[in-house]
C-alpha cells in the first residue's frame, strides 16, 4: 500500500500538464500554479468583509508556514511553499463564525497529520485542508456552510479552469464526480443540481477532491475515484445538509481519499493480471 501511495503521488506530481509547456514541470511550479488559481477566490472572499478574512488568511498561514518550516528544519530539508496553498484554501472555506484560535488548532492538525507527518506535499494521500476541516467539524460541531455569492463560483471556475489548461486536475475526476452525484441525485428521487453550483461547492470540489495529489493516479482509477467522490457527497448531503454543504463534500473527500491508493492499487493489479493472461 506505501509503494502505490508513493508511486501514485510520484507521478501525480512528475507528469507533465501540457505539451506546450516547456519548462521542467516540477513541484514548485504546480504549487504556484495552484496558488495562482485561488487568487480570484481570494479576491471575492476579501470583498465586503477584508479585516475579518484578512486576520483569519494571515494566522492560518503563519501557522502552515511555522509547521512546514519546523519539519523541513529537522528534516534538513529546503522549506517548500505548499503551505500557501493550504493556508488559503482553509481561510477561504473556513466560516467567520470560527474562532481564529479553532481555526489555529485545525490547521495545524491538518498540516502535520494530513501532510508533513508522511513527509510533506506528493508523499501524503489526503489533503491537508480537508484533514483539517475534518478535524474542525469532529472536533467543535455547528454550521459550517458560509454565505455564498456568484461571483465566487465565477472565480472558482476562473481557476479550475486554468488547472484543467494545464491538466493539473483531471477531467476524469471532474466528470466522475458530476456523474456519480447526478446518478445519486436521481436514485434519491432529486435533480436539483443547484447546491453543487455554488462557490464554496466548487471550490471543494476543484482544490479538495481533485487535488492531484490526494485522487487516484490511473486513469480507470480516477473515473471511479471520481464516481465514488460524487457519490458520497449526495449520501453525506443527505445526513445533514445538502450535497453541495461543505460538511458534505469534506467528508466525501476524506473518504474517497482513503480509498484513492486501493483503486489504484486494484487497477495496477488487474492491468498485471491482464497482462499477464495474454503473455
Amino acid at each position: 500500500m506505501n509503494e502505490t501511495v508513493g508511486r501514485r503521488s510520484a507521478q501525480s506530481m512528475a507528469r507533465p500538464p501540457a505539451p506546450f509547456v516547456m519548462a521542467r514541470w516540477d513541484h514548485q511550479r504546480i504549487t504556484f500554479v495552484t496558488v495562482a488559481a485561488l487568487l480570484p477566490a481570494v479576491g471575492m472572499s476579501i470583498d465586503g468583509r477584508p479585516t475579518l478574512f484578512l486576520s483569519a488568511l494571515g494566522v492560518v498561514l503563519a501557522a502552515a508556514l511555522a509547521w512546514s518550516w519546523l519539519f523541513a528544519h529537522f528534516r534538513q530539508r529546503p522549506l517548500e511553499w505548499d503551505w500557501i496553498m493550504t493556508g488559503m484554501t482553509f481561510a477561504i472555506l473556513v466560516p467567520d463564525t470560527v474562532p481564529i484560535w479553532q481555526q489555529l488548532l485545525a490547521l495545524s492538525f491538518g498540516v502535520v497529520m494530513g501532510e508533513q507527518i508522511f513527509g510533506g506535499r506528493g508523499r501524503n494521500f489526503l489533503h491537508p485542508t480537508t484533514v483539517a476541516l475534518a478535524f474542525l467539524m469532529f472536533s467543535f460541531p455547528g454550521d459550517y456552510q458560509k454565505p455564498d455569492h456568484t461571483a465566487l463560483a465565477v472565480a472558482a471556475s476562473a481557476g479550475g479552469l486554468l488547472l484543467l489548461g494545464l491538466r493539473i486536475v483531471s477531467w476524469r475526476v471532474l466528470c466522475g464526480i458530476a456523474i456519480g452525484a447526478t446518478v445519486s441525485l436521481m436514485v434519491s428521487g432529486e435533480g436539483d443540481w443547484h447546491p453543487l453550483l455554488t462557490g464554496i461547492a466548487m471550490i471543494s470540489v476543484i482544490f479538495l477532491i481533485a487535488d492531484p495529489v490526494a485522487a487516484a493516479s490511473t486513469n480507470p482509477g480516477r473515473w471511479l475515484y471520481g464516481l465514488l467522490a460524487g457519490m458520497l457527497m449526495v449520501v453525506f448531503g443527505h445526513a445533514g445538509g445538502d450535497p453541495g454543504s461543505l460538511r458534505a463534500i469534506v467528508f466525501a473527500a476524506l473518504l474517497a481519499g482513503v480509498f484513492a491508493p486501493l483503486i489504484d492499487q486494484i487497477v495496477i493489479w488487474l492491468n498485471v493480471r491482464r497482462r499477464r493472461r495474454r503473455d
